[in-house]
């Protein structure tokens, strides 16, 4: 399926135009490639409205950049970054949750976990590969020397922080490079040249880890790294066998793996190889065609109703929006903090 323009315009709305001010300046005939942004990439905004724009509009279709909400027409925004007092009941809202609360203040919601399609107002799309993507050194061959946590290390479950399980990566030969968000300049994350490993391993709650990507597997797919991750349903859902990524939850575990795969060359190789196959699912011009679909069928059809309906009837209806907004930004707050572990088993 493939669409030369949608059923209706689309603006996707950016609320820090600060950042992207070179965006509103550049004529429609040079939109940038998103790879060359990829330094850039931090925030929900930037992952799902500013690449979302970017790679449709080089498509040629009819969407928008704005810096507001366009009365009486389709605008997609970051939920999270959206608040009651932006008044947008006279605009079609489409929410894009991350892993934020539910976007109750939206008329429609994209989700990057299938766990989170709760109605037919829900559509999942998955997030979009890792732009500018530097994969792993083809020299490397099967040598185990860098292992990556790409991510802030307070995510990172605290055993692997601790002394003692680098000074056994150490008797390995191996090194734990945590590769954060610097304060300033760009962040990396694109760049896995010299990472042999992938390691993602964060002890949220049972109910806050239904809300995050399956990104770190795909991207680690992309570049041909073998993963070692922590039991998350998005990783868990795509599994279809042992050589998708091994699930991880103690440095003992993450230890034994890297002797198997020292001394089995031949599974690493299968791995990176297996991974390559698997993303092919996740590529660009894939999840162009998911949005499109959504944006010319269910959100189309949801908003030409939408349309029917007079300016009163939706600022009635944006009243009861509000006080589920207030309950489901409660519940995810509590919800990130308090609850069963899933890699520890403790309760919170």
């Amino acid at each position: 399926m493939t669409f030369s323009s949608l059923p209706y315009p689309v603006n996707f709305v950016v609320k820090y135009t600060q950042k992207w001010a070179d965006l509103f300046c550049s004529p429609e005939s040079s939109i940038p490639d998103p790879n060359a942004l990829c330094t850039r990439i931090r925030t929900n905004e930037d992952s799902w409205i500013v690449l979302t724009y970017l790679h449709l509009k080089r498509r040629n279709l009819n969407v928008f950049i704005s810096d507001r909400f366009v009365p009486g027409e389709i605008c997609v925004v970051s939920s999270p970054d959206l608040g009651i007092r932006d008044l947008t009941f006279n605009s079609f809202m489409v929410g894009c949750r991350g892993d934020g609360s539910k976007p109750a203040l939206c008329n429609m919601a994209i989700v990057q976990n299938r766990a989170n399609v709760e109605s037919a107002t829900d559509i999942f799309i998955p997030l979009w590969p890792q732009p500018g993507l530097i994969p792993r050194l083809k020299e490397r061959g099967n040598t185990i020397e860098n292992i990556v946590f790409n991510g802030y290390e307070i995510n990172l479950y605290a055993p692997f922080c601790s002394s003692e399980f680098q000074q056994e990566l150490e008797n390995l030969g191996v090194k734990l490079i945590i590769n954060g968000s610097p304060e300033s300049g760009p962040v990396m994350w694109h760049d896995y040249s010299t990472n042999d490993l992938v390691l993602a391993v964060r002890d949220l709650t049972e109910k806050d880890a239904l809300g995050k990507p399956a990104s770190k597997l795909v991207n680690a797919w992309s570049a041909g790294v073998p993963a070692l991750l922590g039991p998350e349903p998005a990783f868990r859902d795509l599994r279809q066998s042992e050589l998708d990524y091994i699930e991880v939850k103690t440095p003992k575990a993450v230890l034994e793996a890297i002797q198997r795969l020292k001394a089995q060359p031949e599974t690493y190789q299968k791995m990176v190889l297996n991974g390559f196959r698997r993303v092919q699912e996740f590529s660009v011009d894939n999840i162009i065609k998911q949005w499109c679909q959504a944006l010319a069928e269910p959100i189309a059809e949801n908003y030409k109703r939408w349309k029917q309906s007079s300016q009163i009837i939706h600022a009635a209806e944006f009243v009861p929006r509000i006080f589920k907004h207030k309950v489901a930004s409660r519940q995810a707050a509590y919800n990130r903090f308090h609850g069963y572990r899933i890699v520890s088993g403790q309760y919170t």
